[in-house]
């Protein structure tokens, strides 16, 4: 590396990956009026970039520390959810099968379908917002240096919470001109519950034409699925009177959400 050189940009979609899992899944033909498909994935996956562009992922960076040194961005996938499950039913409701007239034109031929996820979060890295290694890689972009891990603590300090959801405590800024202990993608973000449920249901016109009725519920339960936290850099640089690292005021708070809350729409559909 030498210093009179400008800034050179070099990408090469060379990374390496490791991927293993466990991956179940279960299905019921329809009968008596019930169809339904369950899987579930306990994986590990494993890599030094988990993508080329940083549009890929919002919780990690795409672009290595050290392109030296590749093995000390060997980490969990930025993508990577330990436990994933998922599940869609739908369900022909069975009363009123006998009946005629107005009433069967009201109550006979509901259906309900649902799809569930459930799985927990992505991975997500602690980082510097400044060059502090002195490996001359000042491209803002590359202002993921890692800091210090402190003796004692858990590389993955969870709190839980949108408003501190890691504890910063953890973390020390390393000496200059050196690269910090922890390792790329340490903690893990918040999981998700999804649970969308619909009902609809098919008025006859002929044998040929058909209106259809839907009412759909998005996030039934109206769970809040919180977004990685703000604030991955813990430190955004040096106090020039005090020598102290200066702290972002934004670390561990969570201002996102990665689904919607509670929504409800109904609507009208003519088959011909």
């Amino acid at each position: 590396m030498n210093p009179n050189f400008a800034s050179i940009t070099q990408r090469i979609s060379d990374s390496q990956s490791f991927y293993s899992a466990l991956q179940l899944s279960a299905q019921k033909q329809f009968s008596q009026g019930l169809r339904a498909q369950f899987s579930y994935t306990f994986s590990r996956s494993i890599d030094d970039a988990s993508g080329v562009n940083s549009q890929d992922f919002t919780d990690g960076t795409p672009y290595v520390m050290d392109f030296y040194d590749r093995k000390n961005d060997r980490g969990l996938s930025a993508f990577w959810a330990q436990h994933v499950f998922t599940g869609n039913w739908t369900y022909e409701l069975p009363f009123a099968l006998s009946m005629n007239g107005a009433a069967a034109l009201l109550l006979k031929g509901w259906q309900l379908n649902s799809i569930t996820t459930v799985q927990t979060g992505h991975p997500f890295e602690v980082r510097l917002g400044f060059n502090r290694s002195g490996n001359l890689n000042t491209v803002n972009y590359a202002m993921h240096e890692r800091p210090d891990l402190k003796p004692g603590y858990s590389n993955n300090p969870i709190l839980g919470g949108p408003d501190r959801y890691w504890d910063i405590n953890a973390f020390a800024l390393q000496p200059v001109n050196q690269r910090g202990n922890l390792g790329r993608n340490t903690l893990i973000g918040p999981g998700l519950v999804n649970f969308d449920l619909a009902a609809a249901k098919s008025f006859a016109i002929d044998e040929t034409r058909r209106l259809q009725f839907r009412a759909e519920v998005f996030n039934l339960p109206n769970h809040p699925n919180f977004g990685a936290p703000s604030g991955f850099t813990a430190f955004t640089g040096i106090n020039s009177a005090s020598g102290a690292p200066t702290i972002s005021p934004t670390w561990g708070v969570i201002s996102t959400t990665v689904t919607t809350s509670r929504q409800i729409q109904s609507g009208l559909k003519f088959v011909f």
